[in-house]
This record gives C-alpha cells, structure tokens and sequence, in this order.
C-alpha cells in the first residue's frame, strides 16, 4: 500500500529535521526520497540528501531515522509515509543507525503513528473527510507548494512584482516597471477620463445651446414672442427645450404678422399709408411732405 501511494502520487517524500514539517515552522528538507522499495523485513529508500544532512551523517551528529506513518483505522494498516526525520532520539527501539554510504538507506515500516482525523485537520478537512478526500487535499497542498516556490524562483533577485504581464501590457509598462510607475500611469488615465468627460459637458452645453437658439428664432418668426423676451425664452429653451416647444405651440400670436416694415417702405416723413392717402386727395405731394413736413 505505501509503495503504491508513493507511486500514484508521484511526489518525493521530504526528510527533514526533527519532524519540523509536522509542526507550523520553517521546515527545510534535509533530503527527498525519491524511490521505495519492499525490502525483506522493512521498507528501502533511495535518498538525495542536501550538502547540510550529508554533512551531518558524515560528522555523525545525526544517525537516525524517524517516519511518520499514515494508518487506516478500519484494519490499522500502515497506507502512506507522510514524512521522515532525521533525529537522534528516534521513537522505535532498536532502529539501526544511519551508514555513512549515503546510497540507499533503511526506513522501518513501524515509526510515528498520525491518525487521518489529525491529518484532515492540519489539512482543514472535517474529521468526517475520507481517505480519498485526504489524500487529494495533501496532494493539492503540495503541488500548490511546489507552484509558489516555483514562481519565487522565476521572481528576478532583489525586484518586487508589482503587477502581472498583461496589466503591464496595458499600462504600455516595462515587464521590471516600479509600483511608482504603475501607480503613475493609473493616475494619468483617470486624470484623462475627467478631461474628457469636462470636454463631453463642455460640448453638451453647446449643443443646447445651439438647440435653444434655433427655437427662439424660429418663434420670433412665428411671432409668439417679442424681441424683449429673446433673453428669457433662450434661457427656458436651455433649460427645458421640450416645454419650450410646448409653450410656443400653444401660444397665440403677439406680434402679428405682415405688417410694414419701416426699412423697406418709401420715404414719407413719418407718415404712414392712411396719413398718404389723406395728403393725396388734399393735392399734397410727396415732394412737398419731404420739403415741409419736417417742422413741426
């Protein structure tokens, strides 16, 4: 069954120090089984050890072992090794010590029991989860582990990620661009976006502007309303241009229409058509108007 787990799980299986994984801490490995096998009386492992633990084999300041092993509850047999350590007050009698070869090394199937409900726990699952559902959340966690440190190592030395490639992209950024830069160019289009939304009101004031215009004159024309109340009518037409519209269809004419205008009539002194036709039939002339009608 261990065989098996470490197989369909295809993760190598971390031996660190004094089970610190275990424990919320920093926990850096001191080697990674990368093979097991079934030995005689006991389990065999391929280890690659770091620079640090073959130093302290070497030096025999570590000489044990120490696996923590996954147990199912219904029949009480050993499913998974979850992590092994390296210790020198390991918890299995008679565990042989270490040798110095740093080849192949020997792991007891026996060792540090953790119940399911205490690993579905770490793992934030209710002690109800089931083995499956373990495994599958260790599994997750891993290779979201394996996905950060990943990225930690593309992340270039020294330099903060501020932003991803595509928001960097559209901000027309550099891909090493400063959180100043970021922030700068965020700035600049909102600055932008507010001149031109002044530009829109500006235009939009102008339109009506232009609209109002265009009605007034028209009902100066239609003579609804005096030239006095130019000024007046253009501010209503502004403000409401369809009441406007309204009030100018339903009102009467005031000035009417048609009447003479003083530009294009001859010249008469001041007199209009009922004083020449008068001055007419009295044998008046136009000349003799223009020659004497000036005095009053």
């Amino acid at each position: 069954l261990i065989q098996k787990q470490f197989k369909d799980r295809k993760v190598d299986i971390v031996i660190d120090y004094e089970h610190q994984t275990l424990a919320d801490i920093q926990a850096p490995a001191g080697g990674w089984i990368k093979e097991l096998h079934k030995g005689e009386d006991a389990i065999l492992a391929k280890v690659e050890w770091t620079a640090r633990a073959a130093g302290y084999l070497k030096n025999k300041e570590y000489r044990y072992l120490s696996p923590v092993v996954l147990v199912r509850k219904r029949d009480k047999k050993a499913t998974a090794i979850h992590s092994v350590a390296l210790t020198n007050t390991p918890a299995i009698d008679g565990m042989f010590a270490l040798v110095n070869a740093l080849k192949t090394e020997d792991i007891s199937e026996r060792g540090n029991i953790m119940d399911l409900k205490e690993l579905a726990k770490i793992l934030g699952l209710p002690e109800s989860a089931t083995e499956e559902e373990i495994k599958k959340a260790a599994g997750d966690a891993a290779r979201a582990a394996e996905k950060l440190k990943d990225m930690e190592d593309r992340q270039p030395e020294g330099k903060e990620v501020v932003a991803n490639s595509t928001i960097l992209s559209m901000l027309d950024l550099k891909p090493d661009a400063k959180t100043e830069d970021v922030a700068a160019s965020i700035m600049a289009l909102k600055a932008g976006g507010a001149n031109l939304q002044a530009e829109l009101n500006a235009l939009k004031e102008r339109m009506q502007e232009k609209d109002a215009e265009e009605e007034v004159q028209k009902a100066l024309k239609a003579g609804k309303i005096t030239a006095a109340q130019t000024e007046w009518a253009k501010e209503y037409a502004i403000k409401d241009l369809k009441g406007f519209k309204g009030f100018i269809d339903k009102a009467p004419i005031v000035v009417p229409q048609g009447r003479l205008d003083l530009k294009d009539a001859p010249e008469t002194s001041g007199c209009d058509e009922v004083d020449i036709e008068i001055l007419k039939n009295m044998g008046v002339g136009m000349d003799d108007v223009k020659n004497y009608g000036e005095e009053d």
